[in-house]
């Protein structure tokens, strides 16, 4: 259940993230909600745990797990769009 918990949020925290980021289109909105729920995945998974929140699978939910989940989901999207870029020059 807290993966897909974790897929469900992180689709939503992509699309979040492109908006906070002002990247958002039409075309990319796969891409934003897949780069969503690699972040929330990695974070969930590594970074949650190591900073105390627990593990996704323990079931346990909090306000600063979704907030390091939307963290991570930026900074994914922000390597995606600067991969993105690169290869358009």
């Amino acid at each position: 259940m807290g993966v897909v918990f974790l897929i469900v949020v992180g689709g939503i925290l992509g699309w979040l993230a492109a908006i906070i980021m002002r990247v958002e289109d039409a075309r990319g909105i796969g891409r934003n909600v897949a780069a969503g729920i690699g972040g929330a995945i990695v974070t969930g998974f590594l970074v949650g745990p190591l900073l105390g929140f627990g593990h996704i699978l323990d079931g346990r939910h909090s306000i600063a797990g979704l907030l390091t989940a939307l963290a991570g989901a930026i900074v994914l999207l922000l390597a995606v769009n600067l991969l993105q870029k690169r290869e358009l020059r």
